[in-house]
């Protein structure tokens, strides 16, 4: 795949062409499959980067981002995983 389809936009524009294309039923069969199975690998990619995408702004929506610093991690106890539940 090229760098280009890594956008999510690509990704479901070439979605789109394929369910539009496997809609028509004009395909042989390998071709329909390999299609197919194009698709399913666009849908999980598509699904990934929405899920990556909700969490990072849920993230931002609930004050959670914080900075992180080792030396802070390790002097707060690493094994705690450098947390502060006060």
């Amino acid at each position: 795949m090229s760098e280009g389809k890594d956008r999510f936009e690509d990704r479901m524009q070439r979605l789109s062409a394929i369910v539009e294309t496997l809609e028509k039923g004009e395909l042989p069969l390998e071709e329909g499959v390999a299609l197919f199975k194009e698709g399913l690998l666009l849908a999980k990619g598509c699904r990934e980067q929405l899920e990556t995408a909700r969490n990072e702004v849920s993230v931002y929506q609930e004050g959670l981002l914080r900075e992180f610093s080792i030396q802070g991690a390790d002097e707060s106890g690493a094994g705690e995983g450098g947390r502060d539940d006060a």
